[in-house]
């Protein structure tokens, strides 16, 4: 049975239509009929999460699992506040999140009834579409209704996956579930966007007259069908191609590319620095590598956005291309000569494409992981050391994810994080529901101040047995202080670096976790092992224990090793 709400039917019934079927549902009266409506209709996969921060989140690990959209559905309010941090982080992670918020009339708003704000495009420029249904009373609403939520959904892609926002005002009566069937309604659809990428820009013969060329990929999926052509340029085009764990890309070359930075001079970077930089993908971890390009000289900057946003985040921005970033790819890989073209590339081009690429090859090399005694920065080695093949990998802000980039990762390990905004909130309740989602062992790497931000994040019943959270606890916000000049501020413990004595034992047990603990390195070790034990019927919890003190020492020292390689 469903509600009588003809603006619920006609969504419910559009969310089918569109295959859109994993629902994150939070609690509440107004929204009632949502709810309901869902829960009662086998078609879709219900989560029940009550704290609308971590549903928002939660649903973002849906979407990440899956690959599919998924929605989150909340009550009037400031519940739908609540789901702005999520709404943002899918915005620039551009993941397709459906948000679902109900309301009163609009003659309510403002009139000091209970749970209202205005919340018709409250999200603003973060959604890449916001409707407000109407209250349907005749056919002509009826219309309206349907073309703004096919509108709508339509909307979370668009050239690029996005989040999207639907309000939808619900009087009452509100708990009159009296209807059995959906009705038919009108399913309106877009055919996919097709690239035809033509040589009127004469990108091939660009492409081959530069020597020293650099490809930079952002994060991407794990299904992003780019690994082989990016390996294919490498070895046919002498390519570079910078990227960290986040871009899914399997086989990385240059790996330790931030290292390498930080310990280069002026003449070694003028010497690393491209002509012509190729970016795919979205954010990159390292600040070095943006702070390297804007100040490198590229002649030419190409960024494929399939949307065609101008994005120029190194500041040199030539040419938006666009296309998705495989039809490129392919594309320039396509543009393969034999060498008598001479008039389009010469011996001397092709020589100083390969010294270009094993200069960086070389230097990558050069620089080892780190070897360091019990710090975060330890624990996080023997973690990422020890995972086992096929393992989701989740990366909480923002010590977890920048140590997370000076291990390797066993190859077809998927990596996450919610890197969009690089906020503190959500990551615990993102990695909850991807492993919800997912039949993957789900690996949460978090500090301290991360996790305890977002407890609630455990806080529901959708906890998977594959689950598994390591936690560095050190005490407080423990990467402020290794930044310089803030490790000098008189306030950095009370009020930067927040130092508490918090444990995360009671409430992980009270939630149903295993809950295990390490101090030094021999109990890490045999944790380490406990923890990722794939035949757990619970989820685990291990907490590590150190201090920020260490943990800045041991991060000095193992650059300070870095700096001695080279020499």
């Amino acid at each position: 049975m469903y509600s009588d709400k003809k603006s619920v039917l006609e969504l419910v019934a559009l969310l089918k239509a569109h295959d859109i079927t994993q629902i994150v549902l939070s609690p509440g009266s107004r929204n009632s009929p949502l709810i309901h409506s869902f829960a009662n209709d086998s078609d879709f996969k219900c989560y029940s999460i009550v704290d609308e921060r971590s549903a928002g989140f939660f649903a973002l690990g849906v979407i990440q699992a899956t690959g599919r959209p998924a929605a989150v559905c909340c009550t009037s309010g400031t519940a739908t506040l609540n789901l702005a941090p999520a709404v943002a982080e899918a915005h620039y992670q551009e993941l397709p999140l459906l948000v679902i918020s109900a309301d009163r009339p609009q003659e309510w708003i403002g009139q000091m009834d209970g749970q209202t704000i205005p919340q018709a495009g409250v999200f603003g420029q973060l959604v890449s579409k916001s409707v407000q249904l109407p209250i349907v009373k005749n056919s002509s609403d009826l219309w309206y209704c349907n073309r703004l939520i096919n509108e709508a959904i339509l909307n979370l892609d668009n050239g690029k996956k996005c989040p999207v926002h639907i309000n939808i005002p619900l009087d009452e009566p509100l708990f009159n579930f009296d209807i059995d069937f959906l009705p038919q309604t009108r399913v309106i659809r877009r055919s996919s966007v097709i690239y035809n990428i033509s040589d009127k820009n004469k990108y091939k013969e660009r492409f081959l007259g530069f020597s020293k060329r650099m490809i930079i990929a952002g994060q991407l999926p794990p299904e992003n069908n780019v690994s082989d052509v990016l390996a294919e340029l490498s070895s046919v085009h002498d390519v570079v191609v910078l990227s960290d764990h986040l871009s899914n890309i399997s086989e990385r070359e240059n790996r330790r590319f931030d290292v390498v930075l930080r310990t280069a001079n002026e003449k070694e970077l003028l010497d690393l620095s491209p002509e012509l930089l190729i970016t795919i993908g979205g954010h990159t971890v390292s600040k070095r590598i943006k702070h390297f390009i804007r100040n490198a000289g590229v002649k030419e900057h190409w960024h494929i956005s399939p949307s065609g946003e101008v994005i120029d985040t190194y500041q040199n921005i030539t040419d938006i291309i666009r296309s998705d970033d495989e039809t490129f790819l392919k594309y320039i890989s396509g543009s393969i000569i034999d060498k008598s073209h001479a008039s389009v590339k010469s011996e001397e081009t092709f020589s100083e494409s390969l010294e270009y690429k094993k200069l960086w090859e070389n230097r990558c090399a050069s620089f080892t992981e780190p070897k360091v005694e019990y710090s975060d920065l330890y624990a996080t080695g023997l973690l990422l050391n020890s995972l086992p093949e096929s393992v989701s990998l989740q990366l909480a802000n923002s010590h977890s994810v920048y140590l997370a980039q000076l291990f390797d990762i066993p190859t077809g390990t998927k990596c996450f994080s919610n890197r969009g905004t690089n906020g503190i909130e959500g990551s615990v309740s993102t990695a909850v529901g991807y492993s919800a989602a997912s039949k993957n062992l789900t690996v949460l790497l978090t500090g301290d101040l991360s996790f305890f931000y977002d407890m609630n994040g455990i806080w529901n019943r959708h906890i998977s047995s594959n689950l598994r959270i390591m936690i560095n606890n050190n005490g407080g916000g423990g990467i402020f202080d290794t930044l310089p000049g803030l490790n000098k501020s008189e306030a950095l413990p009370d009020y930067i670096t927040a130092v508490h004595n918090t444990t995360a034992k009671k409430w992980a047990e009270q939630q149903g976790f295993k809950y295990l603990s390490a101090y030094n390195s021999a109990e890490l070790q045999e944790m380490i092992t406990k923890l990722l034990a794939p035949e757990s019927r619970a989820p685990i919890l291990l907490e590590v224990f150190t201090t920020i003190e260490n943990n800045s020492l041991e991060i000095k020292s193992y650059y300070q090793q870095q700096e001695n390689n080279k020499l």
